[in-house]
């Protein structure tokens, strides 16, 4: 086991909103509530930013102090470029997702029944591969799998819980329970399968082409190519892929090749059925879920002699690459598809 950090590191992991300045008072219980805090420290989205910025990096040198010295410079270095790259992305989604509503007291939102669930498997897509992205990185600095599988792989829900708290600062939503439940399950299933295989045999995937709905409600999904892509859930599709060779009769297929199950949703205009039924503008159009079956390849499990080309392809196993595919939907039925994305 790792042993108890120690020092700075061990105090900010005890303490960590301490760090702030500030930010309490005594009451009669003698400290200020944990919503109070949340509060004083994302009345301003700079502040919120910051918060999370800092929390990630006290989280990483946390690990550091429990690690050999040996691994120390390398984990330390993973630390200081993860907080910076997610303080970055913060800001990133700041200027796109919050910057035009204003702020409100903490609140809880229920939105499961919107956009037919295609934004909780963004949830658990994400949180799934910032697990992946940790554990990797945490194995290359020389921590121990199943550490590297503990600490990187819960980099996704530790990652993805303080948007659902901005998410709570928002007038525009709340925090929602539903899409900390996708963030849960998407590190659980990345650490599931790591400790039971070794390996990560079902791989999520994401594909997106753009739709004639963006154009129609700019305000729901944007206006640019960055902003479809993220908000125009109708474009979107999410895949499992499982490769062939892992099935008993199928052992000597190519690595690479695998079976796909994917899910999507058309004719989403706005967040749920009744809000798009009582709009006169998008009440005709009929929502409708998506099922998909396809080949995939794992460009992960792709080698050449070229170690930049291998790096390549392992960057962009995430992407699902077009295939023949059988679709079926409950207004169209089935429908195959030489290529699709």
């Amino acid at each position: 086991m790792c042993s108890r950090p120690n020092g700075l590191a061990g105090w900010a992991l005890r303490n960590p909103l301490r760090l702030f300045l500030g930010l309490w008072h005594t009451d009669r219980n003698g400290q200020r509530s944990l919503s109070e805090i949340f509060r004083s420290v994302c009345n301003r989205p700079g502040n919120c930013i910051l918060f999370h910025f800092l929390i990630l990096l006290i989280f990483n040198f946390s690990i550091a102090s429990a690690q050999s010295s040996k691994d120390n410079g390398k984990i330390i270095g993973i630390g200081i470029g993860a907080a910076a790259l997610y303080g970055g992305s913060m800001v990133v989604l700041n200027q796109y997702w919050y910057a035009n509503y204003p702020k409100s007291d903490f609140h809880f939102f229920n939105d499961n029944a919107e956009w037919m669930q295609m934004d909780k498997f963004g949830h658990f897509f994400t949180s799934y591969y910032e697990g992946y992205c940790g554990m990797t990185v945490f194995e290359w600095a020389g921590m121990p799998a199943k550490k590297a599988m503990w600490y990187g792989g819960t980099w996704g829900l530790l990652m993805q819980t303080p948007i659902e708290i901005m998410d709570g600062f928002s007038s525009e939503w709340g925090f929602s329970w539903g899409d900390e439940l996708a963030n849960t399950l998407g590190s659980a299933l990345l650490i599931a399968q790591q400790y039971a295989f070794g390996q990560q045999l079902i791989k999520p995937k994401f594909s997106y082409m753009p739709t004639e709905f963006a154009a129609m409600n700019p305000n729901e999904f944007g206006t640019s190519p960055i902003e479809n892509g993220l908000k125009d859930y109708n474009g979107q599709n999410y895949w499992f892929s499982y490769p062939f060779s892992s099935i008993a009769p199928l052992r000597s297929f190519p690595t690479w090749f695998s079976i796909s199950i994917g899910f999507g949703a058309k004719g989403m205009l706005r967040g749920t059925a009744v809000d798009q039924k009582n709009g006169p503008r998008f009440a005709h159009y009929e929502r409708s879920r998506q099922f998909l079956l396809s080949f995939d390849i794992n460009t992960a499990n792709i080698y050449t002699k070229s170690v930049v080309a291998n790096d390549a392809l392992t960057a962009i196993s995430w992407i699902k690459v077009p295939s023949p595919t059988i679709e079926y939907s409950r207004y169209r039925g089935f429908k195959a598809h030489l290529l699709y994305f």
